[in-house]
């Protein structure tokens, strides 16, 4: 049970932490951590609800990593608060944003986390926060998608679920290295895909509008099920299929051997290498991150609500210290707000 705001006790911070498998989130006051050799802690600004958040809260995601009581959360942006020893590439104060430690445990829906330094990179000035902490893994799954599938400046390429949090960037980070995107999406997201550079965009239930697309060069599926399987029929001999979901669906590979194409299934990864580039992708003003909605963290049951029941387009973002909107409002108080 989600309950108000407090002030922690010395030494602690506020997390929102499952105390058993599929348990509701509850705000608990755990102790700060301290950065160990390597490492550095981050006073968490906001972090970013991905699906993978709700499987692992269950217990149903990368069993083998995970222990209780579990906070949740990858995705981190926010200022380096402490530095463990040997760390050299940061100070005390800088903008940092990355995907930590997965696929084990890292503790972003709470006050503070302590990240290796090598996950880390620095956050340009021109990125808020709030918007950093909704790129790292998203992006990097699609930047990561596209790189097994050899997508590159004249590739033909199909998107399943481009209105979520991975698609739309899978189809801007695309579009920047010079490929054609056709947008599978509801058609209330057209519009919005076809602003963020998709050639052409096709409403994924209208199964005859979706054949018609013609072949492609590579396909990524972020749906999986039969409705993957269907979209191997749209690539082109030779190509490629890179999937989010293959892991749990051995059958995939199989069907595409059959059809003479094949399939790749991506498990995502820290690459500070990548989410440099991206965020030069950003800072140019190439691609940007659609945050559909935003909560605090006090509001992370309603948080992760959105994004299981598909409530908006893009990414869902809990603010956990607000230093940007202080600024803004010229007080101290942390938001409190719901979707934007």
């Amino acid at each position: 049970m989600i309950v108000g705001a407090r002030r922690p006790g010395t030494g602690t911070m506020p997390a929102a932490r499952h105390e058993q498998w599929g348990s509701p989130l509850g705000i608990v006051d755990v102790p700060r951590p301290e950065p160990a050799a390597g490492e550095v802690r981050i006073a968490v600004e906001a972090t970013s609800v991905n699906p993978i958040d709700m499987y692992t809260g269950r217990n149903a995601g990368y069993e083998q990593s995970m222990r209780l009581p579990f906070v949740p959360g990858w995705d981190v942006a926010g200022v380096v608060d402490a530095i463990g020893y040997g760390v050299t590439r940061f100070e005390v104060g800088d903008r940092v944003f990355g995907l930590a430690r997965f696929p084990y445990p890292a503790g972003t829906y709470a006050q503070y986390t302590t990240v290796p330094a090598y996950q880390l990179v620095p956050l340009p000035a021109s990125v808020p926060f709030v918007e950093a902490a909704c790129l790292p893994m998203a992006a990097l799954t699609a930047w990561q998608m596209l790189d097994a599938a050899g997508v590159g400046s004249g590739c033909h390429v199909l998107t399943s679920g481009a209105s979520g949090g991975v698609g739309h960037l899978a189809v801007q980070i695309a579009v920047a290295r010079g490929a054609t995107v056709v947008a599978l999406a509801r058609p209330h997201d057209h519009a919005a895909l076809y602003e963020l550079g998709a050639r052409s965009c096709v409403d994924y239930t209208d199964r005859p509008a979706v054949a018609a697309t013609g072949t492609v060069d590579a396909a990524l599926d972020l749906v999986g099920g039969d409705f993957g399987v269907s979209l191997f029929d749209l690539v082109a001999p030779g190509g490629t299929v890179a999937l989010a979901t293959a892991w749990s669906i051995p059958r995939y590979r199989a069907a595409a051997e059959a059809r003479g194409i094949r399939a790749v299934a991506c498990l995502v990864e820290p690459d500070p290498v990548a989410l440099t580039a991206i965020a030069g992708l950003v800072d140019a003003g190439r691609i940007r991150v659609v945050v559909g909605a935003r909560f605090d963290l006090y509001r992370a049951v309603e948080a992760q609500a959105w994004v299981t029941n598909r409530l908006g387009f893009g990414k869902a973002a809990i603010v956990v210290g607000d230093r940007e909107g202080r600024r803004e409002r010229g007080d101290q108080a942390g938001t409190r707000g719901g979707p934007a």
